[in-house]
């Protein structure tokens, strides 16, 4: 189906809805700071970030019997949603933030209709992004259009050292591994927080190629590159 949209892996479709219609596809929108300086002509703009962008997705559900059993168990999988694609585009998804369910139509028992505002983050991500091994002194390669926030999983023990392009950080490897984890920053082992051993920044990923190193106890790198699109 052309129309449908993917929530968390489950289609509307499978939970007997259809997509009546959707906003336009929305480009984030960025804030600046403006400042203007005596002398200069016209402000000087320094980029703060990009703000979330909003989709509207319509939906409508008939059936043969009485849908509000089932309506109460789509509720329940919208508000949880975490991310979606559309059926016509699923290399890439959105990350949700929040989630509007705007009144159910149900003047018929059969029958419903209603709109859902999704409040996402502004990038489109790849989809089935899976990590990649790196080479010492080989390049990763960031396939979006705008730098990434990778997690690197290193494998070793004691000191290390790892440089992507000119970012570099230092390691005190002492479990099976450390992830290093450039969204939320922080690095941890399971559920045991690690930053304590580390000092640098945490690396990013530009658009295209990204050589990677490092020295020390480092016997592998995974990264999983969270491509991502404007």
């Amino acid at each position: 189906m052309d129309n449908d949209v993917i929530i968390d892996d489950i289609s509307a479709e499978s939970m007997m809805l259809s997509v009546v219609g959707r906003s336009d596809i929305q480009a984030p929108e960025a804030e600046y700071e403006s400042e203007y300086i005596e002398g200069r002509d016209g402000s000087v703009n320094r980029f703060l970030y990009y703000k979330d962008v909003e989709q509207t997705i319509e939906f409508n559900i008939l059936e043969e019997f009485n849908i509000k059993s089932q309506i109460r168990k789509i509720k329940a999988w919208l508000l949880n949603a975490e991310s979606f694609c559309f059926s016509d585009d699923q290399e890439i998804y959105r990350k949700i933030k929040t989630v509007k369910i705007d009144g159910i139509k149900n003047d018929i028992a059969e029958y419903g209709d209603f709109e859902v505002k999704f409040t996402c983050d502004p990038f489109e991500y790849v989809r089935n992004d899976k990590a990649v091994v790196a080479t010492n002194g080989g390049n990763i390669d960031n396939i979006g259009t705008y730098k990434s926030l990778p997690v690197l999983t290193l494998y070793g023990a004691g000191d290390s050292t790892v440089t992507v392009n000119d970012q570099t950080f230092t390691m005190n490897l002492q479990k099976d591994y450390a992830k290093v984890d450039s969204d939320i920053m922080e690095v941890y082992f399971q559920n045991t927080n690690l930053g304590q051993q580390m000092t640098g920044d945490f690396p990013i990923l530009l658009p295209g190629k990204n050589k990677i190193s490092w020295t020390g106890g480092i016997t592998k790198i995974e990264v999983e590159r969270r491509c991502r699109y404007l």
